[in-house]
């Protein structure tokens, strides 16, 4: 025989457990926008002054600030702010079809040289889906 309040412990420690999960996704997800938000700063950081076309690096890095604070700003916010979900999403598939776009054209070999760049599209194919989830 088990107590009335035996189902709603049950239900509860299933709550929590949600709840844990719910949360460690969250943490993963602000985890991942602040890796790329600093690698963004690392970027323009590291643009180097004697090449003729530095402005394009800086702007791709720039690019890629502002795609971490807008996916910073979706964590925070949620679904408080109206089109924020939407420019998350477009912000973050645009950015991840121009890293797509950088592998191709270097080829493997300066890809793998150059282990950001795969880095950088993880981390973005990763929010993109944070985006396009339910609770984004």
């Amino acid at each position: 025989m088990r107590a009335s309040w035996y189902g709603d412990l049950r239900r509860a420690g299933k709550d929590l457990a949600a709840e844990d999960t719910e949360e460690a996704m969250r943490l993963f997800d602000r985890f991942c926008a602040g890796t790329i938000f600093v690698l963004a700063i690392v970027d323009c950081l590291h643009v180097p002054r004697t090449y003729m076309g530095r402005i394009w690096i800086l702007g791709t890095g720039l690019a890629l600030l502002f795609t971490a604070m807008l996916n910073l700003l979706r964590i925070r916010n949620g679904c408080g702010v109206q089109g924020l979900k939407l420019f998350c999403i477009t912000a973050n598939v645009t950015m991840l079809m121009f890293g797509i776009a950088l592998m191709v054209s270097i080829g493997k070999s300066r890809t793998l040289h150059n282990p950001q760049v795969p880095l950088l599209a993880a981390l973005l194919l990763v929010e993109t889906a944070f985006s396009l989830g339910e609770s984004a």
